[in-house]
């Protein structure tokens, strides 16, 4: 799970904002909030929404995380010499020679038998005019066993100090292949230093259809290839379509020399129908229902940018269910998404929605509704979003 996030000179954020995703100790016991087993007394929200106007910055929420996720993962792909994609600086001339800087808290651990901690991942990139991304200024992990953090590495641009922690000695031969424009963990990972594979190997547990600054369109056709290749998947989403009152009886895979084709039975219909035949709110919920429930299954995040799309309001209280549940969630999975429908604000709680703002000429602001001062539980979020009393709507006129 997520803990908490920091961004700074990053697309359409300037000044660094901070958004600490722990549950204040005085909210209610409720289903949303889980406890983090690694700190007793510390909940955080399963789900967790953004909203705003367009182009107000709630996809460079979500981008922060998948580009620093990517950067770690398969930077030691970029060739030498590259500039580092997917870290663009505000687009200001105050702030194209600042490095863009990211932070972000998270649950996780150091070997795959040892218990859950919170590990602390920063990232500085550096630019320079006409050459975004143009090296790595600073990266560091830490991880809080006894609830201080104590460093595992740190990297001020080419220099590099290991804890003992990290398995590496300062003296280790394999330093000398970081290069200014990859990553401490992909490159060891290359090198086949244990911690560091097992460390990328967990960040399989962050699923989502973005990565860096693009939205990810894989379409259809991998998504069923998943659904062809796990029977398992497609007996799960033929059970929910079934129950989410979308008419549908039934999706098959059958494969053709073009590759995987999906037909579907109706009820009341005696012939079946082509994929493009149905809505794009059943197709758009056929892609996104993998993630979910590979999140599901092993305790990992799902960062969805613009979740509503397409679907019925209605669908999400079961949506956002399935990771309540201790029974279908028991690892503790945890959704991020962006939306702009704002009946899906009468299922949620106030720790569990940030909002963005962007007034003309000005940077990307992002703040929970927690922190609207005197802001209570009753009435819904939204009547009181609709109202204007939370900020973030669009102006229109």
């Amino acid at each position: 799970m997520i803990h908490s996030i920091a961004i700074e000179n990053f697309y359409s954020v300037a000044d660094r904002q901070e958004m600490d995703f722990r549950v204040p100790r005085n909210a209610p016991d409720l289903a949303c909030f889980r406890d983090f087993k690694a700190t007793p007394g510390h909940r955080l929200p399963l789900v967790i929404g953004f909203y705003g106007p367009n182009a107000s910055g709630k996809s460079t929420m979500l981008r922060a995380i998948t580009a620093a996720e990517g950067f770690v993962q398969h930077s030691f792909s970029i060739p030498p010499n590259h500039p580092i994609h997917g870290f663009k600086p505000y687009a200001h001339n105050d702030w194209c020679n600042r490095p863009t800087k990211l932070v972000i808290e998270f649950d996780g651990r150091m070997t795959q038998n040892m218990p859950a901690v919170v590990f602390r991942y920063e990232l500085h990139i550096g630019h320079q005019p006409n050459n975004f991304g143009s090296g790595v200024i600073y990266e560091s992990m830490s991880y809080a066993p006894k609830r201080r953090f104590c460093r595992i590495f740190e990297r001020n641009e080419q220099e590099f100090n290991f804890a003992d922690e990290s398995g590496i000695t300062n003296g280790d031969s394999r330093i000398q292949s970081i290069r200014s424009n990859v990553s401490v963990i992909s490159t060891l990972a290359f090198l086949n230093h244990k911690p560091s594979t097992d460390f990328l190997a967990s960040l399989h547990l962050l699923k989502s259809n973005i990565f860096g600054q693009e939205k990810e369109t894989p379409g259809m056709l991998r998504t069923l290839l998943d659904y062809d290749q796990h029977t398992e998947l497609l007996q799960r989403l033929n059970r929910k379509l079934s129950r989410l009152d979308l008419g549908l009886e039934e999706m098959k895979v059958e494969n053709t020399n073009t590759g995987p084709v999906a037909k579907f039975k109706h009820f009341g219909l005696n012939r079946e129908l082509e994929l493009e035949e149905e809505s794009m709110g059943t197709r758009r919920f056929i892609e996104f229902f993998p993630i979910l429930q590979y999140v599901l299954d092993f305790g990992g995040v799902a960062v969805i940018d613009e979740l509503d799309t397409d679907i019925h309001p209605s669908l999400f209280r079961e949506i956002f269910g399935w990771f309540y549940d201790n029974r279908r969630n028991p690892n503790g999975a945890q959704l991020l998404f962006t939306a702009h429908n704002p009946s899906l604000l009468v299922e949620l709680e106030k720790e569990q929605v940030y909002f963005t703002e962007k007034p003309d000429g000005q940077p990307t602001r992002i703040y929970g509704a927690r922190q609207i001062q005197g802001l209570r539980r009753e009435p819904s979020l939204m009547n009181k979003y609709l109202s204007g009393e939370l900020g973030a709507l669009p102006h229109i006129g």
